[in-house]
């Protein structure tokens, strides 16, 4: 190739870089030099290296014309000739007046560029946790349960009285792919209060986030961890994670447990809880006792049954565990009929 076929090769490559709001398209990249920057101007002050120009990738900026002109007139020409181009597209029929629709979808943005600088924030005082755990006894106890601390009071919820608003911090940084995957790491360094915290949380909101889940399919990676957590739990406790399954928000005319049993990660959470349950009241006669909890209990279980039974089989997800225990839960709360029908579903 000639010194000028590169040159051109390299300028159409170039010319698809380029962007009008690079902290915006390419965030990570724009993240990962302004550290470098950084860290090279804090080495030069420090005297540890000399100073050199840093090699950044510099894309070209290309206007794009406010006023959009799609018909090109040519002199001599017997019409007026509509052209497109990669600057300036053929525009498409706008059914609906998009003014508002563009500010929301500019303010949706500033939103999610936020969630995202907050995760990368987060995962960075993570890393310096497990960093710390693999040195070993080194760092002081006190130090990385304040820094915990630090985190948890980063993630913890505030209650909202509609699911929909409820935009709080732990759930925005759940409907972000990178987000699960922070909680899923943080969970097992947490202390088991703050961990049972954030259960009842995702309890609570599941239906949410099972919403906002669809496109990355990352809440599976959050089960092993909760899992752990239930296996801890009192019956009070469990019952409270349970409710938070059950309870009808509300203004919504479909119930939590429906999305959940349709979800892998929902229904794989709701079996492990029911599961924990038998075997709390399997070791513990207590709670077998006339009592609130025990009625509350036995309502929800008989709840459970019922709705997996009117499913469709096609509807119901599969899930990432299945307990032994759980059809014998079933049969001492509910009659035979229901439970042939429940093991023709969960076979």
């Amino acid at each position: 190739m000639t010194r000028k076929e590169k040159d051109w090769v390299v300028k159409v490559q170039m010319v698809q870089l380029q962007s009008e709001n690079p902290r915006l398209d390419d965030y990570y990249y724009q993240e990962y030099y302004q550290k470098l920057e950084k860290k090279q101007a804090d080495e030069e002050l420090l005297g540890r290296r000399s100073r050199f120009e840093s090699f950044k990738l510099v894309t070209p900026y290309i206007q794009k014309a406010e006023a959009y002109e799609s018909v090109v007139r040519i002199e001599g020409s017997l019409g007026q000739v509509a052209v497109s181009t990669c600057f300036s597209p053929r525009r498409a029929i706008d059914a609906v007046p998009h003014g508002t629709q563009e500010q929301e979808t500019g303010a949706a943005s500033s939103q999610r560029l936020q969630v995202l600088y907050r995760i990368e924030k987060l995962f960075l005082q993570l890393l310096e946790i497990e960093e710390g755990q693999k040195d070993g006894p080194a760092q002081p106890c006190e130090q990385q349960s304040s820094q915990l601390e630090k985190l948890f009071q980063a993630l913890k919820t505030q209650e909202q009285n509609n699911l929909e608003e409820a935009a709080d911090g732990f759930l925005q940084v759940l409907s972000v792919r990178k987000g699960k995957a922070l909680v899923a790491r943080l969970l097992p360094f947490l202390p088991r209060d703050r961990t049972v915290s954030l259960l009842l949380a995702i309890t609570r909101h599941l239906p949410l986030l099972v919403k906002r889940d669809v496109a990355d399919q990352a809440l599976q990676t959050l089960f092993e961890p909760l899992g752990k957590c239930i296996s801890h739990l009192t019956f009070h406790e469990l019952l409270q994670g349970l409710q938070g399954l059950m309870l009808q928000p509300s203004g919504s005319s479909e119930r939590p447990v429906t999305v959940v049993l349709q979800n892998q990660f929902g229904i794989s959470l709701l079996y492990a809880l029911l599961s924990h349950g038998e075997q709390l009241m399997s070791l513990d006669s207590s709670l077998e006792e006339p009592s609130s909890d025990h009625t509350a209990w036995t309502d929800m279980v008989v709840l459970t049954a019922w709705e997996i039974a009117q499913m469709p089989t096609a509807s119901l997800a599969e899930p990432l565990a299945f307990p032994s225990n759980l059809l014998p839960l079933f049969c001492h709360h509910v009659d035979k009929q229901l439970v042939q029908q429940l093991e023709a579903r969960m076979e």
